[in-house]
């Protein structure tokens, strides 16, 4: 069987790529005809114009393609056909089937090789086409940076503000990121001292404040701040000497009056005092309290520092100059860190770096030129094609959940379409079959002409799906499915009642 299904593709491949050769010839001498006198205008060369159409193959595979496939298998079926060769190979026992078990798996393949072209290849292809294209117009200078791009990702709650975007480098200018504190945002009050007066702790005039952005933050923002912003310790000092800790005993020198034999002196003597040391608790606010050390007797605490939790709203502002992507994370230069502590704080922390990573931000290059392409079409023209990648696409529902109803239909029509389009080529042999191996010179004439016809409508409804499914009247995946669907039932149908 090996042997038969290598005669069978030899049998297609020729005029298949005849087809797509011839199909290509057509399509260049139509197109640069139309653009000759623009090229000579700007006196390009041989060599620019051959970049430009090799730009425009992996495009123009995606629509030749299924046509290519239908006319080559309707012309060596019909060979075969002809010269009874059909007859004969089933005659031998071989079904219809098993017949065109080689063109199924040629049709997969082309699937596939079509699906990883329109992903992969075309995409860069394009904008290759599109540089050469603006300097065929002679705009050789035009400014590949996208200025004022502002990004909502409601998925991870970030917004950016890009004030411009290279989209040739991936490179940022003047960026602003609002981020939401991450899991184990907290800030840390440190005071030197608190001391028991009048019934409260009083503690030093200020304070330092650091604010952590996560649990694995090394580097927090660090400033000073009044004491009005230290947590109130309502607790006497019989209370916090009960917080779990350790114990050291000390000797306290202290002076004592002593009368002997009516002389009065002073007299130092060494009182072991046991002081309370590294006393953590939580309180029931959440606040943790960490006190370096405790003296008892005079109700004075030494090295306080106490963690807050992030409030509700807490969120930070990284502001840089430039920013640029390093493959795994955007790293902003000579930036502005400011952390507000909740909704309503209007005096934030505020740090200054050199150069800052955060890791956390997983907008790449790619889903900021997907948020560009996709904001910049829906405002424009109605795509009449599959333009848009799936990596387009579900990075920009990634960072957009909710979307406006037109927008979703043209994005879910867009998805659909891109993953349909390629098993067009696979519809095409189930369709070719039928109308190609019919018995009778009659039937083969009448097949390849209504096999031609049907062909011609599935290209018709496949257009009109896809504009129904865009304008929102069809579900997105109707409007790029089923006209393959109905189409290969129905050569799936006539190629099991052929004779």
């Amino acid at each position: 069987m090996r042997l038969l299904d290598r005669y069978l593709l030899r049998e297609l491949l020729v005029p298949l790529g005849f087809c797509l050769g011839g199909f290509f010839v057509f399509w260049l001498s139509f197109d640069l005809l139309g653009q000759l006198s623009g090229f000579q205008q700007r006196g390009l060369g041989f060599s620019e114009i051959a970049r430009y159409y090799w730009y425009a193959v992996p495009e123009l595979l995606g629509t030749v393609m299924p046509v290519g496939l239908l006319l080559a298998m309707l012309f060596a079926l019909t060979n075969l056909t002809r010269h009874h060769e059909i007859t004969a190979i089933r005659a031998a026992g071989i079904s219809l089937w098993r017949l065109c078990l080689p063109y199924l798996g040629l049709g997969f393949f082309c699937v596939l090789g079509l699906q990883l072209l329109n992903e992969y290849v075309a995409p860069g292809f394009r904008e290759a086409q599109d540089a050469l294209f603006r300097e065929a117009r002679g705009e050789s200078g035009a400014n590949p940076w996208k200025e004022r791009i502002d990004i909502e990702n409601r998925t991870d709650r970030r917004v950016w503000n890009i004030g411009a975007f290279n989209e040739l480098t991936g490179e940022m200018r003047s960026p602003r990121v609002r981020l939401p504190l991450a899991s184990g945002a907290k800030r840390v009050l440190s005071a030197r001292g608190l001391t028991w007066t009048n019934g409260h702790w009083v503690v030093s005039p200020r304070v330092t404040e650091s604010v952590y952005r996560s649990a694995n933050d090394d580097n927090p923002a660090l400033r000073e701040v009044l004491m009005r912003e230290f947590p109130a310790l309502n607790l006497p000092p019989a209370s916090v000497e009960k917080w779990e800790g350790s114990d050291l005993t000390v000797l306290v020198p202290v002076v004592t009056l002593v009368t002997n034999a009516g002389v009065r002196t002073n007299v130092i003597v060494q009182t072991p005092v046991t002081w309370r040391t590294n006393l953590v608790a939580t309180a029931a606010d959440g606040l943790t309290w960490r006190i370096g050390a405790m003296d008892p007797v005079r109700g004075e605490l030494k090295d306080v520092r106490v963690e807050v939790p992030s409030e509700p709203g807490a969120w930070r502002l990284v502001i840089g100059e430039t920013a640029r992507w390093s493959g795994e994370a955007w790293a902003f230069v000579r930036v502005t860190e400011y952390l507000f502590r909740g909704a309503t704080d209007s005096d934030p922390a505020s740090a200054v770096h050199p150069e800052l990573v955060v890791n956390e931000l997983t907008e790449s290059p790619e889903v900021v030129r997907a948020e560009i392409r996709i904001n910049a079409l829906s405002r424009g023209r109605t795509m009449k094609r599959a333009e848009l990648t799936l990596a387009e696409i579900r990075n920009y529902r990634r960072l957009h959940p909710v979307v406006r109803s037109d927008l979703r239909a043209t994005l879910d029509t867009q998805w659909h379409a891109r993953l349909a389009g390629p098993w067009t080529c696979l519809v095409v042999v189930v369709i070719a079959v039928p109308f190609s191996v019919a018995p009778g010179r009659r039937n083969l004439f009448y097949g390849v002409a209504g096999s031609i016809g049907i062909a011609f409508v599935f290209f018709v409804l496949q257009k009109l799906g896809f504009a129904l499914g865009q304008s929102g009247r069809v579900p997105g995946w109707a409007g790029a499915w089923l006209p393959n669907a109905f189409f290969a039932t129905l050569g799936i149908v006539l190629t099991n009642r052929v004779p």
